[in-house]
């Protein structure tokens, strides 16, 4: 959806149109409100992905485009310090609700901003976690290297999405402004040499598992 233009609506800033937000906000004003009845018959392999970044307590783990915020309980309950990025303000406030009601209010934080926007976490995070954001997010190879630079030495990257889809999955992942191919795993290689990846396949639809360290 282009951003509005009328008398008195602020035009988005050049950032938030380089991270697609203005139409990831308009997408999910209409879907947040039913995204966590919808997305466990698609979203498979989260609770693998959490596991894979074997957190020990005290570890920081920033959770990019956390959404609704399913897994931020998943990431609290290992001991780690988590942040939940989410610019998207639909799925923020499903986000801050949830961990109203499950007394983490003030023990998880969320943060608005766009990852990869800031330098506030670099060398800062034991833990990234990707668990299908990555393929919403444009500038995806800049923010893997930004992923890079925020993990320590030895810190842990685990990245869950969709790889290819075909027919009425195919064509709703486009609506919901979800990019396919393959780009995002080859530049996770790249970045992450030595990282295992697996591809899943589910019908009319793939999604890949890739998580790995980042060497010094």
């Amino acid at each position: 959806m282009p951003p509005s233009t009328s008398p008195g609506s602020p035009l988005p800033s050049e950032e938030a149109l380089r991270f697609g937000l203005p139409a990831l906000d308009a997408f999910y004003r209409l879907h947040a409100s039913i995204y966590d009845w919808t997305r466990p018959f698609l979203l498979f392999g989260r609770a693998e992905a959490v596991q894979a970044l074997a957190l020990r307590p005290g570890d920081r783990v920033l959770d990019v485009g956390c959404g609704t915020g399913v897994n931020l309980p998943r990431l609290h309950v290992c001991g780690a310090s988590v942040v939940g990025i989410e610019p998207a303000s639909p799925m923020r406030r499903r986000a801050a609700a949830r961990l109203v009601r499950q007394g983490l209010d003030g023990v998880v934080e969320l943060d608005p901003r766009p990852y990869g926007s800031h330098g506030d976490y670099e060398c800062r995070a034991d833990a990234v976690l990707f668990s299908y954001s990555l393929s919403m997010i444009p500038p995806y190879e800049e923010v893997l290297e930004h992923a890079r630079a925020d993990l320590r030495p030895g810190g842990r990257i685990a990245v869950v999405d969709f790889l290819d889809a075909w027919g009425p999955v195919g064509m709703g992942l486009g609506r919901s402004h979800v990019h396919l191919g393959d780009a995002r795993l080859g530049a996770l290689r790249r970045l992450f040499p030595g990282g295992r990846a697996a591809v899943r396949s589910f019908g009319l639809w793939r999604y890949f598992h890739f998580s790995g360290p980042r060497n010094a």
